[in-house]
């Protein structure tokens, strides 16, 4: 066996070699990317080396090209650049306009899928241009004739677009302190139940960042261990720890809710196997009070309404004789809405409308000999100016629910304030005061009798109930809601060790007590100087990220619905995830960086 060191391979690269005027005219050569260039041949010699270059010209050039000297091989020389400088600009001319053209395609496909509309608009989109350039700019015709808007084209560039935001919100997960989970599960048109992971969170400067960070497509069952599968696999995805989730919520589903083998069972068990402190968990606020609306018994009062909505609106004689009745005798409003059951809270629109056509109702329907006796029956008039008006009190708070970046003390005190008003209209109506209620108001001033006001004491009643056991986990969160939404007005002894010097210094800095009244809360915490609030800061910042509610969920499933219809029921399970991140995100896509990865760029065939 031999002693010797093995000798070291030589780097040509690491040699700094430098290309000498000279060579040009002795061997017409030219420097291009560090090599020499041969202008006769247009071959390329590797090593930048006088040594290299001469052998190259002498074995191939030497006998034809030797016998010019002087002012003939210099113009040879400069005739040889030139052409390769005319080549050179035309091929980069080509790859510009190539890319330039491909640039377009992205930018196109962006605004298809960010719309949700098919892929083979984008044909439809080039014919468009085609027509504009020809009566524009026809001498430009050949550059848009290259644009590439395919259906497959458009498809891949949407997987691309999609691929780069993900790259870009994984590389803001590096940065997260704390984030929240808002999850939801709805079956598509072909029946395909498809989960989405939304994924807040919020920076060192406060920036409230909601994302769509996964929608995956269940085949099988959809169990909480299925969905809790789903959950780590996005966490690893984004290189995310369970110590750094500080709320989970979801619509309240069996496999969500609950212990054991649910969502939040397993959670449970995977904060407990990384030593690290439970998440706080919340039931969708929107999806818990329109459950509380359900709970309400309004069926003697829906049931002839919606009956009678459907005679009128789904015969289409009908329906054409009602609009004009309504447009002869003038009345507040042209016709009446449908009622759908499974958009319970639509319900007040239907009642309202109803009310207010009540008397054009009677007659109409009289006239098409289908009277409907309720609608001169005074204790059902009651009873549905009592359903119409809570109907409109309920949707007044649903839509304070609704909303991005929404904070979860504004959510609990839409919820504390309601409970407070459910209890003083409650009482308002058992004493026959309907200020606040002014379909019940119309009523009474038209009948005699004293109106009934039992109905709409009872719902009253179940609705109080129903949101006091409904909201139970936001309850149980109440006083770090409260401590968050003012920290003025906490008593130090009841809060975490490692928060009460911070809040003390707070409570003594009437500076920081007027930017309090000043500012809206993110505001405010973002001022706190991070070397004096450290603590406090972190703190807020979990708060900030948590998720009232699912709304976020509600919103993509209404565009999914949109995007996957029974005309594109085809959509694949990968296109439809990239068109709704797309479509749900705001991160602008790189387009330039995408380009960059291209070795090459195809133009239109």
């Amino acid at each position: 066996m031999s002693l010797s060191k093995p000798r070291k391979k030589r780097k040509v690269d690491l040699e700094c070699r430098v290309f000498k005027a000279e060579w040009s005219e002795n061997y017409f050569v030219t420097e291009l990317d560090g090599k020499a260039l041969c202008l006769l041949c247009s071959d390329t010699i590797a090593v930048l080396k006088e040594y290299n270059i001469r052998r190259h010209y002498q074995t191939k050039h030497s006998a034809q090209y030797s016998q010019l000297t002087g002012k003939e091989r210099s113009q040879k020389l400069e005739t040889l650049k030139q052409s390769i400088s005319l080549q050179r600009s035309f091929f980069t001319k080509m790859k510009n306009e190539n890319k330039a053209a491909s640039k377009v395609s992205l930018r196109v496909a962006h605004l298809l899928a960010k719309e949700g509309k098919p892929f083979t608009d984008g044909e439809l989109k080039k014919s468009c241009l085609i027509v504009a350039v020809e009566e524009m700019c026809p001498e430009k015709m050949d550059l848009f004739n290259n644009i590439s808007l395919s259906a497959r084209t458009v498809a891949r560039r949407a997987e691309d677009i999609g691929s780069n935001i993900t790259n870009q919100l994984i590389k803001k997960a590096n940065d997260f302190e704390w984030f929240s989970l808002a999850l939801d599960e709805l079956t598509d048109i072909t029946d395909t139940a498809q989960l989405l992971l939304f994924i807040r969170r919020v920076n060192a400067d406060f920036e409230v960042t909601e994302e769509l960070a996964s929608m995956n497509s269940l085949r099988g069952t959809t169990t909480g261990e299925d969905i809790f599968k789903e959950v780590e696999e996005m966490l690893t995805k984004y290189n995310l720890k369970w110590n750094q989730l500080k709320c989970v919520t979801t619509d309240g589903g069996k496999n969500m809710s609950g212990t054991g083998k649910c969502l939040v069972g397993s959670i449970y068990t995977a904060c407990e196997n990384a030593r690290c402190t439970r998440p706080m968990f919340i039931n969708c606020i929107i999806h818990q009070h329109v459950l509380c609306g359900k709970y309400l018994n309004l069926s003697c009062v829906l049931e002839p309404v919606v009956s009678t909505v459907n005679f009128i609106r789904s015969r289409g004689l009908n329906h054409r004789h009602f609009r004009d009745f309504l447009s002869e005798v003038e009345a507040e409003y042209p016709d009446l809405p449908y009622h759908t059951a499974v958009r319970w809270l639509s319900s007040r629109k239907v009642l309202l409308r109803f009310f207010e056509l009540r008397a054009e109702i009677e007659i109409f329907l009289n006239e098409k000999k289908r009277p409907q006796p309720l609608l001169s029956n005074t204790e059902w008039l009651c009873k549905l100016a009592s359903a119409a008006d809570m109907m409109g009190f309920h949707n007044g708070f649903n839509l304070k629910l609704r909303g991005k970046t929404v904070l979860i003390c504004e959510i609990y005190t839409a919820v504390k304030l309601f409970r407070r008003q459910l209890a003083l209209i409650e009482s308002q109506i058992m004493s026959s005061c309907f200020v606040h209620f002014p379909c019940c108001q119309t009523v009474k001033e038209e009948v005699d009798s004293p109106f009934p006001h039992e109905f709409a004491g009872d719902i009253f009643s179940e609705l109080k109930k129903q949101f006091q056991q409904r909201f139970s986990d936001l309850d149980a969160s109440a006083e770090d809601i409260s401590r968050f939404e003012n920290p003025f007005n906490c008593t130090i002894e009841e809060l975490p060790p490692n928060l009460q010097l911070e809040v003390i210094n707070l409570q003594c800095d009437n500076m920081l007590k007027g930017k309090f009244q000043e500012n809206n809360l993110t505001e405010f915490y973002k001022c706190l100087p991070s070397d004096e609030y450290g603590e406090l800061r972190s703190y807020a910042r979990g708060l900030i990220s948590v998720f009232g509610s699912t709304y976020l969920c509600e919103k993509t499933f209404s565009k999914m619905k949109y995007v996957k219809s029974q005309y594109r029921s085809a959509l694949t399970d990968e296109h439809l995830q990239s068109i709704m991140m797309i479509g749900s995100t705001i991160f602008d896509p790189q387009f330039e960086k995408m380009l960059s990865k291209k070795t090459q760029f195809h133009s239109s065939h």
